[in-house]
């Protein structure tokens, strides 16, 4: 008998399907929405409305545009492949004429026919300019455009306009932040809504939906490329088709094309200049903050030092910035009155080892973690939490079932006990667990490469910490003595924070999935 075939660990890439213009000598449209969609790890099915030699702004763009007949045939093709069923979303971009919208229209219902939970994201391509319909100008005839709001826009799942492209559909003066909302949700469930108000300077993107909106803005670059609002577009929805939630989503792909402009600008170049080293480096993400706010609304996440604990905060709200600040116990930590803290300190203590030798949450973080495991051990066993030795630590645990305790871990025990003397059921709302190794692990994909004392390691930490919006200057240079704060604690201590956000905003996982609780009732489960 021969033997069996191995199977290969490959896994195809998903495919987006992309339904928008091909500008053979320009990186606008679909080449851009293919380049981001192929470097972030999807197969983009591209079918093109319009094929051009080069884009109309640059002179005559030569080409021609599919009839809706022959757009209708190759969706139906696309139909006929089983495309539908494995794609990841449908994105739809620039049509050119009514009966394309009218093709599209239909592949999309049959699309939400077969699959009722298919993202359909609709870049409604029309004009710009202003946010008052009619003081900006239409890229499309007034009927093409018509045919978008009323066949295309209803079918979407998230739309992304700029503001006129809001402002026209929705036949409304968009004067203030609340108008844009007001006018967003009237017209899909989700948006995200580029060019809209900043200050002065800056350049603004809103993500709306029927129950939140948050906004962030980035530097305003002078003469920014064709193909921007197909750059941002592209990169919000693979943002969000990686696991981001939408505004979060909105600020990463809005810190990337400013970065992309940034390097286009001193390239000299009078396009996008997109490559995966471009496209893939750390930018930073703008901070966001939500239209109307009256007052902060702090994230906070925490670290034990010498001096007690250190802090390093957020405003959801966005109306104050981030800082960092050293409390003298736990209390304190719980006075500062954050909607959510997440601290590196086990909460929830078993009384008896469960044959493993520790918590099912310090299990699958070692699991997460691989070459960084050794950052996780143990949790003493409860019988073992307010010894006031070493020894009678030690004793207490063994006598409990358990294992001998390390000297790392007894060190801390006075900070576990501090919380553990505090916590109740009743506060897991807003005090989670977490721990600095699997914040880092959850946001890149991966474990740290380096230790974090090694300079290498801070470094690649930093690099994580900035590119989610918080600003270097938090961190480096280290604001506090070392008998105050090290500087990995404060490190840490961002990172929690950066648990404390995805918490916030739904996209944080636990470990485990379904956390058991201990003999006083607590959650024991470490958030990432």
């Amino acid at each position: 008998m021969s033997e069996a075939t191995p199977q290969s660990a490959f896994t195809p890439p998903r495919p987006v399907i992309a339904i928008t213009s091909q500008v053979a000598g320009n990186p606008v449209g679909g080449a851009v929405t293919s380049a981001v969609l192929f470097n972030a790890g999807f197969r983009p099915v591209l079918v093109s409305t319009v094929v051009m030699g080069r884009h109309p702004g640059r002179g005559a763009p030569g080409g021609s545009m599919l009839s809706g007949g022959e757009l209708s045939s190759a969706l139906e093709a696309i139909i006929g492949e089983g495309l539908v069923e494995q794609a990841a979303a449908i994105f739809t971009g620039y049509a050119a004429r009514p009966d394309q919208v009218e093709a599209i229209a239909a592949f999309l219902a049959e699309a939400r026919r077969r699959r009722p939970d298919l993202p359909v994201w609709v870049d409604p391509i029309l004009g710009d300019g202003p946010g008052a319909p009619e003081d900006g100008r239409l890229y499309v005839r007034p009927e093409t455009a018509a045919a978008v709001r009323d066949q295309l826009v209803p079918c979407a799942t998230v739309i992304t306009p700029n503001l006129f492209e809001l402002a026209w559909l929705s036949a409304r003066q968009l004067e203030d932040e609340a108008a844009v909302i007001e006018a967003a949700r009237t017209l899909a469930p989700a948006a995200l809504v580029t060019s809209a108000p900043a200050p002065e300077g800056r350049v603004g993107v809103l993500a709306v939906t029927q129950d939140d909106a948050q906004a962030a803005d980035t530097a305003h670059i002078a003469g920014a490329p064709n193909g921007a609002g197909d750059l941002f577009a592209a990169l919000a929805l693979t943002e969000v088709l990686t696991g981001a939630a939408l505004p979060q989503g909105a600020a990463s792909a809005a810190g990337t094309v400013g970065a992309v402009f940034r390097a286009s600008a001193e390239a000299g170049s009078g396009e996008l200049i997109l490559t995966p080293a471009l496209l893939n480096a750390p930018a930073p993400r703008p901070h966001l903050r939500r239209p109307g706010a009256k007052r902060p609304a702090w994230a906070l996440g925490v670290d034990g030092c010498p001096g007690g604990w250190i802090g390093v905060y957020a405003d959801m709200n966005g109306i104050e910035p981030p800082g960092c600040r050293v409390f003298a116990d736990f209390q304190a930590v719980l006075d500062f009155g954050a909607q959510i803290t997440a601290v590196d300190m086990p909460i929830g203590f078993l009384d008896a080892p469960d044959g493993t030798g520790m918590r099912a949450c310090e299990r699958e973080a070692r699991a997460l973690l691989g070459p960084r495991r050794s950052s996780v051990f143990p949790s003493p066993l409860r019988p073992a939490l307010y010894a006031d030795s070493y020894e009678a630590a030690n004793a207490a645990n063994r006598a409990a079932g358990g294992k001998g305790l390390s000297k790392q871990s007894f060190n801390i025990m006075g900070k576990m006990a501090e919380i553990d003397a505090l916590m109740s059921p009743d506060m897991e709302g807003f005090v989670f667990e977490t721990h600095p190794e699997t914040s880092f692990a959850a946001l890149t994909g991966a474990p740290a490469a380096h230790a974090k004392k090694t300079r290498d390691g801070r470094a690649e930490r930093l690099a994580v910490l900035t590119r989610n919006g918080l600003p270097e200057s938090l961190f480096h240079p280290h604001p506090y003595a070392r008998k105050t704060a090290a500087p990995d604690d404060l490190i840490d201590a961002g990172l929690c924070l950066l648990t404390a956000l995805r918490i916030a905003d739904g996209t944080a996982m636990s470990l485990p999935a379904d956390p058991p609780r201990d003999g006083e009732g607590l959650r024991m489960a470490i958030f990432a």
